[in-house]
């Protein structure tokens, strides 16, 4: 099961923001401030190119058909998307207009974003026709990493990617799915380009959630392919978006997610198990189920009004990058309204629902304090072996984590106008029962 010689091992912060951070050598400090509004956040040069090419009014109007006749003019011997997936565009489109306050360059941004995602969309369907026969890949078995945005998922889906028989999906490979004959490295550096120019709009975003072309990260690009994913409002204020996608059936996305995982495996095939993660994933439990018969769950929780603080700066700095308009007081109103928190207790109880080597809870602080011990737990509850190869792997990150100090991301309640006794009076029941109170 591994080796515990240096058990029980200190704490550590990681990405987890909690009060236990070691740090074995002295680096560099890296500081996201308190959130506060849009404008605090934008260098003079973005201020200015809003300024300046707000004049251009309606240049750069989000076009859900235009979006499409660009796709195609790249692709034009890959058909016509999917109707469900033209039809998400257009609602996705129709909130931008009306709901996310887009600056000039949130307006260029999204028809970079979209005509991309429409382009990488009709490329998928292209693989498909021209092999019909990676409709029938068997996936391995997957585990799904559930929790909120901001509770510790990245980090535990990370750790968990050490283990060599889990077979995870590097941000090139979510990003852009369709293989291509001269191998991946193209892929790899037009993300490595798109993350740089992410890197100069917004420092801020990369510093809270770390992100490069190769390390290992979630899955929401498969659904942003087809424009089917609640990932949207967070970097856009897209409540119209949201209220139609919830009402539509998930199941559209996740069988286009599905197949899009294989034709990932069908040219890399490897791996015991699949381990994905993405929040929203969180709130589809029996969809994913539904489309997953095997699937297994590990869901992690974190006191809500430490989540709920750190989504609302996530949330501010990400719009930030596309609106002008954006306020911690707006995001504070917002938020804890939001399906993220009102559907949190359904999450919970749909995964109880399932047979108990299906599951796994785990709690932050206990994945903070002791990450491979907490791993190794969840592994026994989903009746799965930690190898001495995994258990060594997983040790190493840990220390790679512990020397190298995690940005420092600033972020209060009371900076949001969220009130944290009412916040914990109205999860008292989920507290409770995972012991969160602070």
């Amino acid at each position: 099961m591994g080796r515990q010689s240096t058990y029980p091992p200190p704490p550590v912060a990681l990405d987890l923001e909690l009060g236990a951070s070691i740090q074995a050598r002295k680096t560099p400090e890296i500081c996201v401030p308190q959130f506060t509004q849009a404008c605090e956040s934008h260098a003079r040069w973005v201020r200015a190119a809003n300024r300046i090419g707000g004049r251009w009014e309606p240049f750069g109007r989000p076009d859900a058909d235009g979006y499409w006749e660009i796709a195609q003019r790249r692709q034009p011997d890959a058909g016509d998307p999917t109707p469900d997936t033209q039809t998400a565009l257009r609602a996705l489109v129709e909130s931008l207009n009306q709901d996310a306050a887009l600056n000039f360059i949130g307006k260029i941004a999204a028809r970079i974003d979209c005509t991309r995602m429409a382009t990488t969309h009709l490329r998928v369907e292209k693989a498909f026709r021209e092999n019909p026969a990676v409709e029938g890949v068997e996936l391995p078995p997957p585990v799904f990493v559930l929790g909120l945005f901001r509770s510790g998922t990245t980090f535990l889906h990370r750790l968990l990617a050490q283990d060599p028989d889990s077979r995870t999906l590097p941000h090139w490979e979510s990003f852009d799915p369709v293989h291509t004959a001269e191998g991946p490295e193209a892929r790899q550096r037009k993300l490595t380009f798109t993350l740089g120019l992410a890197d100069i709009l917004s420092p801020n975003i990369k510093a809270i959630h770390p992100m490069d072309a190769h390390q290992t990260d979630e899955c929401r690009a498969l659904f942003t392919n087809v424009f089917r994913t609640l990932q949207f409002n967070v970097q856009y204020r897209a409540s119209g978006y949201v209220d139609w996608l919830l009402h539509q059936d998930s199941r559209i996305a996740y069988r286009h997610y599905r197949r899009q995982l294989q034709l990932i495996h069908h040219h890399r095939p490897f791996g015991k198990r699949l381990v994905l993660k993405d929040p929203t994933h969180t709130f589809f439990v029996d969809t994913i189920v539904d489309i997953f018969p095997s699937a297994r769950f590990v869901f992690i929780h974190r006191d809500p009004v430490d989540t709920l603080s750190s989504i609302c700066s996530l949330h501010g700095y990400a719009r930030s990058v596309f609106s002008s308009d954006v306020d911690a007081k707006a995001l504070g109103q917002e938020l804890p309204e939001s399906y993220m928190m009102s559907m949190l207790e359904s999450a919970v109880a749909a995964v109880d629902r399932l047979p108990a080597n299906r599951f796994a809870h785990v709690r932050s602080p206990d994945l903070s304090r002791d990450p491979l011990g907490t791993v190794v737990a969840a592994y026994r509850e989903l009746g799965m072996d930690l190898s001495e190869d995994a258990s060594t792997a997983m040790q190493a990150f840990i220390r790679a984590k512990r020397e190298n100090a995690s940005p420092r991301h600033i972020h209060g309640a009371q900076g949001f106008g969220l009130e944290p006794g009412a916040i914990r009076e109205r999860f008292a029941d989920y507290c409770d029962r995972f012991d969160l109170m602070a």
